[in-house]
């Protein structure tokens, strides 16, 4: 019977010191990578939370200004109150119109903020013409009777 006897050689030390080195810097190489991504998804969502404030924002301030567009800015700070909270979906805004009348033959300029619970603050400002006359806004019916089932059928049949 004939033993084998492992001989070691100089190097044979320093490869098994490479290999855990390479596992030291894959480790490294992989922390960096994943605080990375961690951190990249911690801004995104930060992100996308001000972006769906900003969107809100701006449909409450679109609401505001088609409301006094609506009643007439003249009308309006008697028939809703000027300042308040939002309803929903705008529970997280507080809003403020301010509404001057430059005088006769000018337009109004009507002023909305509106503020996030976070102290976030946007506002618009834009000038609305006041109404003219005091009838009631006319009813608008077509001249001629729409037959929505033959346009359908026409639209469905080419």
């Amino acid at each position: 019977m004939k033993t084998r006897m492992h001989i070691c050689r100089p190097n044979c030390r320093r490869r098994s010191g490479f290999a855990l080195l390479d596992v030291v810097i894959a480790g490294v190489i992989l922390a960096i990578g994943l605080s990375t991504i961690f951190s990249i998804t911690s801004k995104s969502l930060t992100l996308q939370r001000d972006g769906e404030v900003r969107v809100m924002a701006a449909g409450m301030l679109d609401n505001l200004l088609s409301e006094v567009l609506l009643e007439g800015p003249a009308d309006y700070p008697n028939l809703h109150s000027s300042s308040g909270r939002g309803e929903f979906p705008y529970e997280e805004f507080e809003f403020r119109l301010q509404i001057s009348d430059p005088g006769v033959g000018e337009p109004y300029r009507v002023l909305a903020t509106v503020t996030h619970d976070t102290g976030r603050s946007f506002d618009c400002e834009t000038l609305i013409a006041g109404k003219l006359g005091e009838e009631p806004d006319p009813i608008r019916l077509p001249q001629e009777p729409i037959d929505r089932e033959a346009r359908y059928e026409e639209a469905f049949d080419r």
